[in-house]
């Protein structure tokens, strides 16, 4: 803890706690903390983020860590939509989880402005903060790293180098359509192919964003499911890349630094399909619908 914000990752024991203070030269001797903590009774610190004030002794250090903690620890995978956002801030007690809810999902929009910026990392966030201040943390985020994504960016169906924005929902459906790493700029590569042929696009994440999204506005009674059936695929959205050519309107989701560099820097390939090999637990990729389709009896065969 060599900064002036004390980072706890975990519960600590009062004992713990006055070792690290010890260490990081915030107080002099371990044990004059541990018997102030006797005082306040201070047993376990809970963990999270504590603002730590210049001077301080061991007694009102004990009192602030038997406080709960203003900064709340809260980690975001990559690929997840802010709907999932939300319900972890719920759930690790930000006092103002709902708000984010709204601001990320709101009714009188009829495309969630914030999806795709929120970007997914580490972050200690204000428990008491309103939307506002959980969202900025985030967005800087996203900011820092797409102002180093390397230009000019790839060509899309115009012939004209996609958009920042335009690179954001790309990545999004690379980042919901494969979780193998090594895979992520040749799928980009094959729906750059279809873009610049006139195909649909026919993103299966696509479709399943549209339901939870649908969902999270009151329209359908549950949300994400794992497998779509083929009714799915004729669900009325402008995310659905089944029936819509293009790009969705907006991000499907919050890609990662990685997905976002796949999408900026695409590999160049001749395929335009793409199937899911549980046998090999990747995608095997294809020239001609007639190749993909002997991909696709594969894939159900290895299941």
């Amino acid at each position: 803890m060599p900064e002036d914000i004390a980072r706890v990752p975990e519960e600590w024991t009062a004992k713990t706690l006055g070792e690290r203070l010890e260490k990081s030269g915030k107080v002099r001797d371990a044990g004059a903390f541990r018997e102030a903590a006797t005082q306040v009774n201070l047993q376990l610190v809970k963990p999270g983020a504590y603002p730590l004030p210049e001077k301080a002794g061991p007694l009102e250090l004990a009192k602030l860590f038997n406080q709960p903690p203003p900064l709340i620890k809260v980690t975001f995978p990559e690929g997840w939509t802010a709907g999932r956002m939300a319900k972890r801030m719920q759930s690790s007690g930000f006092l103002h989880a709902a708000e984010f809810s709204r601001v990320a999902y709101p009714p009188a929009q009829p495309f969630p402005s914030l999806e795709g910026k929120l970007f997914p990392d580490t972050y200690y966030l204000p428990r008491t903060g309103d939307a506002g201040a959980l969202i900025a943390p985030m967005k800087a985020r996203y900011r820092e790293v797409t102002a180093a994504l390397p230009k000019p960016f790839p060509t899309g169906a115009s012939g004209k180098p996609l958009s920042l924005a335009e690179i954001t929902v790309l990545a999004s459906l690379i980042e919901r359509e494969t979780s193998v790493a090594a895979e992520r700029p040749l799928i980009a590569g094959v729906l750059l192919n279809r873009l610049r042929k006139g195909m649909r696009l026919q993103v299966d994440a696509t479709v399943q964003y549209a339901r939870e999204l649908a969902a999270a506005r009151g329209q359908l009674p549950t949300g994400h499911k794992a497998e779509l059936l083929w009714r799915d695929l004729k669900i009325s959205s402008p995310y659905n890349t089944y029936k819509i050519k293009g790009l969705p309107p907006a991000p499907i989701c919050n890609p990662g630094e990685a997905t976002l560099m796949a999408a900026a820097r695409p590999k160049a390939s001749p395929y335009f399909f793409y199937v899911m090999s549980p046998k090999l637990g990747r995608h095997r990729f294809s020239k001609t619908f007639a190749e993909h389709e002997h991909n696709i009896r594969l894939a159900k065969q290895e299941k």
